[in-house]
């Protein structure tokens, strides 16, 4: 890729408001944010938002949205800092990546972590190797999170001799999908983005994953197969958009994990997949955030 100019945007806002504000840059960036670590010091505890978009791209009226925003969170009360803004290269957002994303465990067994740190799995630990890109974060976002709690109480019941074929659907780095694949799962990773696609096969890469997943550039709908599990961690709207399309390509028996949803859409959701034919059976949660999981 060139060295295209970006323009980082970040936000300090009251710590409760940071999930909201991820939302709202999230739809408005069109790609990840980058949620900082809350400031526990200070009353009330603070936290910040990094926000990143082409900088040849930002046009006046997307200024204006996001002035209007904040000028609106101001009104009901809510204590915003100064907007930060600064241009830099992908070089330098790759370089300063490097600072702030360190080793984690996400969830019981799964473990992130950058390529250029090493880690030692612990127990029946797994590590997922992630690059992070412009466009696509490390897998910290609580919906992720959610998935991949899903994803491991899903695999419980998977047999060694009988490995699940497992539909990946906006895949953006890779992470649920190589999650499924290091469980034992045969996968495709589906992204009509291109940015997504480069992502996701550098880090299917990295993982020396090749013989269990592929990514591919195709849309939901063109897609004949069908799947014994389904992970989609989308929005809402793409969810109810889809939600024929998804429930058709599973297998008798089989699950979809849907994430990417707040606890107020909850409800709708249910019913719309309800109606595909699909039984609900379980749903995690954190923060507002929820994963559903259905059984056809």
């Amino acid at each position: 890729m060139g060295r295209r100019e970006w323009l980082e945007i970040r936000l300090t806002l009251p710590a409760s408001l940071q999930e909201e504000a991820g939302i709202f840059l999230t739809a408005w960036s069109g790609r990840g944010v980058v949620l900082e670590e809350e400031d526990s010091t200070s009353s009330p505890p603070v936290a910040a938002i990094r926000a990143y978009v082409p900088a040849a791209d930002l046009t006046a009226a997307q200024r204006q949205e996001l002035l209007h925003y904040l000028d609106n969170l101001v009104a009901l009360g809510y204590r915003i800092g100064q907007v930060q803004q600064q241009l830099i290269l992908e070089e330098d957002w790759e370089k300063a990546w490097q600072v702030h994303f360190k080793a984690s465990r996400l969830t019981g067994r799964f473990v992130v972590k950058p390529p250029w740190e090493e880690y030692t799995p612990v127990g029946d630990e797994v590590v997922l190797t992630i690059y992070p890109g412009m466009a696509f974060g490390t897998g910290r976002h609580p919906s992720t999170w959610l998935c991949l709690r899903a994803l491991e109480e899903t695999a419980q019941e998977w047999l060694p001799e009988a490995p699940p074929l497992v539909l990946d659907v906006g895949t953006g780095t890779g992470i649920l999908g190589l999650a499924a694949a290091r469980l034992g799962a045969s996968v495709l990773a589906i992204d009509i983005d291109p940015e997504a696609l480069e992502a996701a096969r550098q880090n299917i890469g990295l993982n020396q994953l090749q013989d269990r997943i592929r990514a591919e550039d195709i849309p939901l709908t063109a897609i004949r197969q069908q799947f014994d599990l389904i992970l989609a961690n989308l929005t809402a709207p793409d969810l109810k958009a889809l939600a024929e399309s998804l429930a058709g390509r599973l297998l008798p028996g089989g699950h979809l994990i849907i994430s990417g949803f707040l606890s107020s859409d909850l409800p709708t959701l249910q019913q719309h997949f309800q109606r595909q034919g699909l039984t609900a059976r379980k749903t995690h949660q954190k923060d507002d955030w929820i994963a559903l999981l259905l059984r056809r």
